[in-house]
Formats: structure tokens, sequence, C-alpha cells
């Protein structure tokens, strides 16, 4: 969907996004995406995220729908909409951020440790 504001709590918006999704229907799709991107993640070595499509597919996924996301909670007025968005927005951000960290563990920008995150 491509936002029809330019300026938003007077900030130009530099780029939109192309998606043609409700707020509802992004808010879902994030959900989702973003945990099957953490699951997959879970399931694989750093090294064969690189070479993996569905992963890779995911992951572009997850970028769209957070700026998406992002452009949409600066024009949601109601507090249970807010909170809707940016729980969703978590979500697609944590998996977002597990998939960079494994990516630049496969590529030796760093070791991977295992810990235990707490959840949000």
């Amino acid at each position: 969907m491509t936002s029809q504001v330019a300026q938003v709590a007077g900030y130009n918006l530099n780029k939109t996004t192309s998606l043609t999704l409700s707020v509802q229907d992004a808010i879902t799709h994030a959900t989702n995406s973003g945990t099957a991107l953490e699951n997959m993640l879970e399931l694989l070595e750093p090294k064969q995220i690189v070479n993996n499509e569905i992963v890779n597919d995911s992951y572009q996924e997850c970028l769209q729908l957070k700026d998406y996301l992002s452009e949409q909670l600066w024009s949601d007025t109601e507090a249970d909409g807010v909170v809707e968005v940016q729980n969703a927005l978590d979500i697609v951000t944590r998996a977002i951020v597990s998939y960079e960290m494994m990516k630049d563990a496969a590529e030796g920008d760093w070791e991977l440790v295992d810990v235990c995150i707490p959840s949000l």
C-alpha cells in the first residue's frame, strides 16, 4: 500500500512500502512471518542460512512488513491499535535481528554464543 501521506507528525516520509494489506492483515502476517523465521533459524546452523532461499525470502518479507508497520504506527490513533502494531513490530524486528546475527556469524564477522534471551 503506497502511503497517501507525504508528511506525518511534521516529518516527511522518505520512502513508503508498496504492500497492499490492511493494517490488521499486516499485523497478522508480520506475527506469522516473524515467528516462522525465528522457528526456521532455530533449526539451522549459521552457515546454512546464506543459501536457504526460504529463509532469505522470509527475511525480505519481514523487512517489508517492518517498514509498512512502522509507517502505520504513525497513523494509528487508538491505544489498542498502537499496541497491536507495536507488538507485531517487536516480533518481526526480533526475527530480523536474529537472522542478521546468524548471517554475520556465518560470514565470520563474530562468534555466535548460545544464550537464553528472555521473551519480550
